[in-house]
C-alpha cells in the first residue's frame, strides 16, 4: 500500500496503525476542508517533504515541469514576463507615393510614437537592470511583426528588500489548523459518509508568521534555502511592485510604472507565468497526485464538472491566486452552501402548495361558479367574461400565494440576516488563517490614467513626493455631471418599462380580438410572458450599454487611486443595475392594478387605460416575471462565460498567425509564448460580484412571490463556481496575487439589500398577496371559513355605466365609494407591515448584538499566536527549546486528535 493510499485509509477510519510510519518521517498536511494540518517531523527547520513516491519516469517528468518556468540555464526562476510587439520597419518605411497628406501625417505620427515608445522601453528595461532585476530576452519573428518576451527574475537581495517593504509574512513555525465545515460536522454526528470531502494533494504549509524583517532573517523557517523560501506567488507580487515603481521617463511627470506603459500600448502584456500546463497527459488513475503541479491540482480537484459537489480547496486557491480571489471563492462557496437548506424549504413550500390546490376554497368557488360571476371588460372595446374562465390560473396562483409562502418570506428575512452575520465570522476565520487579519493597504499610488491626464503637480502630504494633481473642485463638477447622466439613463430604463406596458396593452387587444379561441383564451398569459421576454432583452441591452458608459464616466472623473475608482464605478453600476433589473418587478408588485379606477371611471395614462392584473392576480404575474428575468439572466450569463472566452481565444490564435510564417504553422512550445497567444487577460472580479449580488436581491427582495428562487440560484451557483474556476485555471493568464481581508464594499451593498428585502416582503405580503384579505374574511366575516370569499372580493359596477350587472375586484359600493371593509382591511395591512418590519428588524439587531463578528475561540488563538511570534523573535530566546516544545505540543495534539477520531 502506497503512502497516498495509507493516508486515504487514515482519513476514512482514523487508523493509527497505518499512519504511524508516515508521521515519523514526514509532515502530515491535509486539505483545508478536512480536520487537521500539522508538522511533527524531528527537524522543523528542514524543507518539508511531500508524501508519496515515484519512479524514474515520473521523476523525469517532475524535473521537466520544475524547469519549465526558468531561464535558458534551467535554474533561474522566471518571476514575471512582459511582452511587446514590434511592427517590421519595412512596413513603416514603405513608400508614401500616392497617399494623401492626411495618411502621410498619420504615418509620421505613428513613427514618432513608435520612436517615443522605444525610448521609454529602453529606459524602463535599463532601470529594471539597475534595480537588480535579472532579464533574459526571447523573441518570435513573423512576416509582419516580431514579439519580444522579457523574462524577469528577482535576485535574493531584491526579494529580501521588497519583502520587508511590502510587509510580507515570514514563517516561524509549522502550525496546526482545524477548518470547521458545518456540513461535515453534521454528517459526522449523523454518521453519514461525507461524499463532499476530498483529499487534495500538495496542500500549502501552514505557519505561525510575523512581519518579515531582514534583521531577523535567521529566525525564519527555511530562510537558508534561497530557492524555495519565497513562493512563486510572493516572487510575482514582489516583481509586480518593482515594475510599478520603475521609472521610464521623467519622474517629475510621474512617468513610472508598468500599468501606464500598458495603457499607452508601450508593452502589450505583463503577467506571471502559470505553474506548468493544466493538462494531465497520462491517465488520471496512473498519475501520482503528489507529482501534479499546483495548476494541475486545481484543475483536477476544483476546475472541472466532476467535482461540482466537492468542497473547494480554498487553501490551494489562495496559495495560487492570492487572498483577494481566495476570499471571493470562499464567499461564493459559503453563499451557495447556505442556499441549500432554504432551497429545500422553498421547494417543500412549493410542493405543499401544489398538493393543497384542490383544498383551496376560493379557487374551488371560482372553478364551480359557471356563469354566476360576469366580469367587466378588461379593456375598452373588450367583451364581458366569466370568472370561471380563470379557473386554471386561480389554482396556479395558489402555488405562490398561500400561508406557506408567507412563512417562507419570514424565514428568508431571518436567513439573510444570519447569512451576513455568520459570513463575518467565517471571514474572520479565513483572515486569521490566511494571515490578513491585520492587513492594511499601503498608501496607494495614483492610477496610470490619473498620472497621464492630471494637469498639475502637487506635494503628496503622506509621502512628501511631488505627484500629478487634479483639482478637487473640477472633479466634483465631473462627478455631478456623471450622476446627471446616471439619472438620464435611469429615465431611459423607466421609459422602456412604460413601453413594455404599452406593448402588453396593444398585444392584449390584438389577441382578444383574434378569431383563434386558444389565443383569445390565453391572451393574458401570452402577453405577460412575451412582455417579460422583451423586458429581459431590454434589460440585458441596457446593462451592457450602461456598464460601458459608467466606465467612461468614472475614468473621466479622474479618481486618484484604484480603490476610489472601483468604489465610484461599483456605486454607479449597482444603482443602475438595481433600477434596470428590478423596476419592472417593483411595478408589478406594488403599482400594477392599484390605480385602475372602476367601471365608468377608469384611470388613464397618456390616454391609455391603466394596466390591471391578469386573471390569476398580480402575484402569479410577478412570479412569471421573476422566473423569466432571473433564470433568463443566469442562463445568458453562463452562456457568455462559456462562449466569450472561447471567442477571445479564437481571436488570439488569429492574431498569432502574424507572428509565424505565412503557412500559419503554430509551433508554440515555450510557456510564455503559449500564455501570451492562447490565454486571455484576467478582467477582475467586479462583474462576478455584481452578478451574485443581483441574484441575492432576487432571492431576498421578492421571495414572497417566488419561493423556488433560492433553488434556481443554487443550481446556477453550482455551475458558476466551476465556470469561474475553469476560466481562472484554463483560460486566463495568471492574475497578480492581491491581498485582501474581506469582500470590501460588496458587504455593505448586501446589507442594504437585506434591509430593503424586509420592507419589500412586508408590503408584498400585505398589499399584493391575498393572505391578509383571506385572514380578514375568515375571522371577521366568514365565521372561521372562506366560503363566500370570492363574492366578498367582488363589487358591482355602478348603475350609470354601460355594463350594469358586471363584477370587478374591489371593495366599493354601487356608487363607486369604498366600503367599510376596505378601510378595515387597509388598517390590517398597515398593521401587518409595521409589526413585520419591527419584529424582523428587532430580532436582526439582537442577532447582530449577540453573535460576535469574531468567535471567542479565534480571539484566544490570535492572542496565543501573537505571543508565540513575539517569543520567537526575541533575540535572547533559545529557538531550539521553543522548537522542541512546540513539536511536543503538536505531537500531543495529533495523538489526542487520533484518539478522538
Amino acid at each position: 500500500m502506497s503512502k497516498w493510499e495509507k493516508l486515504k485509509v487514515f482519513r476514512k477510519n482514523g487508523s493509527s496503525e497505518e499512519m504511524q510510519p508516515i508521521l515519523n518521517e514526514t509532515s502530515l498536511e491535509v486539505e483545508s476542508g478536512s480536520s487537521v494540518s500539522v508538522n511533527i517531523s524531528p527537524d522543523s527547520s528542514s524543507k518539508v517533504k511531500k508524501f508519496g513516491s515515484f519512479d524514474d519516469m515520473d521523476k523525469l517528468k517532475y524535473d521537466q515541469q520544475k524547469n519549465r518556468n526558468c531561464f535558458d540555464d534551467g535554474v533561474t526562476k522566471i518571476d514575471f514576463v512582459i511582452v511587446y510587439e514590434e511592427q517590421h520597419k519595412d512596413l513603416l518605411n514603405e513608400s508614401d507615393q500616392g497617399k494623401s497628406d492626411e495618411e502621410k501625417a498619420n504615418k509620421q505620427k505613428q513613427k514618432n510614437w513608435e520612436y517615443q515608445h522605444q525610448k521609454w522601453r529602453n529606459k524602463f528595461i535599463k532601470n529594471l537592470r539597475r534595480e537588480g532585476m535579472l532579464i533574459e530576452i526571447d523573441k518570435n519573428s513573423g512576416e509582419e511583426t516580431t514579439v519580444y518576451y522579457f523574462k524577469l527574475s528577482c535576485s535574493w537581495d531584491l526579494l529580501v528588500y521588497y519583502a520587508e517593504h511590502l510587509n510580507l509574512r515570514a514563517p516561524l513555525q509549522l502550525r496546526e489548523y482545524k477548518q470547521h465545515v458545518w456540513s461535515s460536522r453534521i454528517l459526522k454526528k449523523l454518521k453519514i459518509p461525507n461524499c463532499m470531502d476530498q483529499i487534495v494533494p500538495n496542500p500549502p504549509s501552514l505557519y505561525f508568521t510575523c512581519t518579515f524583517k531582514n534583521s531577523k532573517l535567521q529566525n525564519f523557517l527555511g530562510s537558508s534555502d534561497h530557492e524555495t523560501y519565497f513562493s512563486n506567488t510572493e516572487r510575482a507580487r514582489i516583481a509586480w511592485e518593482i515594475l510599478q515603481n520603475t521609472v521610464y521617463g521623467k519622474k517629475k511627470r510621474a512617468e513610472l510604472g508598468i500599468e501606464r506603459l500598458l495603457s499607452e500600448n508601450v508593452f502589450s502584456a505583463a503577467f506571471p507565468l502559470h505553474d506548468g500546463d493544466f493538462k494531465i497527459t497520462d491517465p488520471v488513475q496512473d498519475v501520482d497526485p503528489t507529482l501534479l503541479n499546483r495548476r494541475q491540482v486545481l484543475r483536477k480537484y476544483w476546475a472541472r464538472w466532476g467535482v461540482w459537489y466537492k468542497y473547494q480547496p480554498l487553501d490551494h486557491i489562495r496559495s495560487y491566486f492570492g487572498e483577494k480571489i481566495g476570499i471571493y471563492f470562499a464567499w461564493l462557496g459559503f453563499y451557495t452552501s447556505w442556499l441549500l437548506p432554504v432551497s429545500i424549504l422553498g421547494l417543500i413550500v412549493f410542493i405543499v402548495g401544489a398538493a393543497l390546490i384542490e383544498t383551496n376554497t376560493p379557487a374551488n368557488e371560482v372553478c364551480s361558479s359557471g356563469k354566476k360571476f360576469v366580469m367587466c371588460p378588461r379593456c375598452d372595446g373588450c367583451r364581458m367574461w366569466y370568472l370561471s374562465n380563470t379557473c386554471l390560473m386561480t389554482k396556479l396562483a395558489y402555488l405562490f400565494d398561500n400561508g406557506g409562502t408567507v412563512f417562507f418570506a419570514v424565514v428568508m428575512s431571518f436567513w439573510a440576516v444570519f447569512f451576513l452575520e455568520f459570513w463575518k465570522r467565517k471571514n474572520a476565520q479565513l483572515a486569521h488563517h490566511w494571515e490578513v487579519m491585520d492587513f492594511e493597504a499601503e498608501e496607494e499610488r495614483p492610477r496610470p490614467e490619473y498620472n497621464a491626464r492630471a494637469p498639475t503637480m502637487a506635494l503628496n502630504p503622506v509621502t512628501g513626493v511631488m505627484e500629478p494633481h487634479f483639482p478637487p473642485g473640477q472633479r466634483l463638477r465631473r462627478i455631478f455631471t456623471g450622476f446627471t447622466i446616471l439619472i438620464i439613463m435611469l429615465g431611459v430604463v423607466i421609459i422602456f418599462v412604460l413601453s413594455v406596458i404599452v406593448y402588453k396593452a396593444i398585444i392584449g387587444l390584438v389577441m382578444i380580438e383574434s378569431k383563434d379561441k386558444l389565443v383569445q383564451g390565453q391572451a393574458s398569459n401570452l402577453r405577460t410572458f412575451s412582455g417579460a421576454v422583451i423586458n429581459l432583452i431590454l434589460i440585458m441591452l441596457m446593462a451592457n450599454i450602461y456598464t460601458v458608459v459608467a466606465e467612461i464616466l468614472t475614468k473621466w472623473e479622474m479618481h486618484r487611486t484604484q480603490t476610489q475608482y472601483e468604489d465610484s464605478l461599483t456605486f454607479k453600476v449597482f444603482v443602475f443595475q438595481f433600477v434596470n433589473y428590478y423596476s419592472s418587478i417593483f411595478y408589478i408588485a406594488f403599482f400594477k392594478g392599484k390605480f385602475v379606477g372602476y367601471p365608468g371611471h377608469y384611470d388613464t395614462t397618456f390616454g391609455i387605460r391603466n394596466d390591471s392584473c391578469g386573471s390569476g392576480g398580480c402575484l402569479i404575474e410577478l412570479a412569471q416575471q421573476l422566473l423569466v428575468i432571473m433564470v433568463g439572466k443566469q442562463a445568458i450569463n453562463n452562456i457568455e462565460e462559456l462562449v466569450v472566452p472561447w471567442l477571445k481565444k479564437k481571436w488570439q490564435k488569429r492574431k498569432m498567425k502574424r507572428v509565424f510564417l505565412s503557412d500559419g504553422q503554430q509551433n508554440l512550445t515555450k510557456p510564455w509564448e503559449i500564455e501570451y497567444h492562447e490565454l486571455v487577460e484576467f478582467q477582475g472580479l467586479f462583474h462576478e460580484y455584481l452578478e451574485m449580488v443581483l441574484q441575492f436581491g432576487f432571492i431576498t427582495i421578492f421571495v414572497a412571490a417566488f419561493p423556488i428562487a433560492p433553488l434556481f440560484a443554487l443550481l446556477n451557483n453550482w455551475i458558476e463556481i466551476r465556470l469561474d474556476a475553469r476560466k481562472m485555471v484554463c483560460e486566463t493568464r495568471r492574475p497578480i496575487a492581491e491581498r485582501a481581508q474581506d469582500i470590501g464594499v460588496w458587504y455593505e451593498i448586501l446589507d442594504a439589500l437585506v434591509q430593503i428585502a424586509v420592507v419589500t416582503n412586508a408590503f408584498l405580503i400585505a398589499f399584493t398577496s391575498q393572505f391578509i384579505p383571506r385572514l380578514f374574511y375568515e375571522y371577521r366575516v366568514g365565521n372561521d371559513t372562506l366560503n363566500g370569499f370570492t363574492n366578498f372580493s367582488l363589487s358591482y359596477a355602478p348603475n350609470n355605466t354601460e355594463f350594469k350587472s358586471c363584477r370587478y375586484y374591489a371593495h366599493r359600493t354601487v356608487d363607486g365609494q369604498y366600503t367599510q371593509y376596505y378601510y378595515e382591511l387597509l388598517v390590517c395591512k398597515l398593521a401587518f407591515v409595521i409589526v413585520f418590519e419591527h419584529v424582523v428588524f428587532f430580532i436582526s439587531r439582537m442577532i447582530d448584538w449577540s453573535v460576535p463578528d469574531i468567535p471567542e475561540s479565534l480571539m484566544v488563538k490570535v492572542k496565543r499566536e501573537r505571543y508565540l511570534a513575539k517569543q520567537a523573535l526575541t533575540d535572547n530566546i533559545d529557538t531550539s527549546m521553543v522548537s522542541s516544545c512546540m513539536h511536543k505540543q503538536f505531537y500531543s495534539e495529533i495523538l489526542s486528535y487520533k484518539l478522538l477520531s
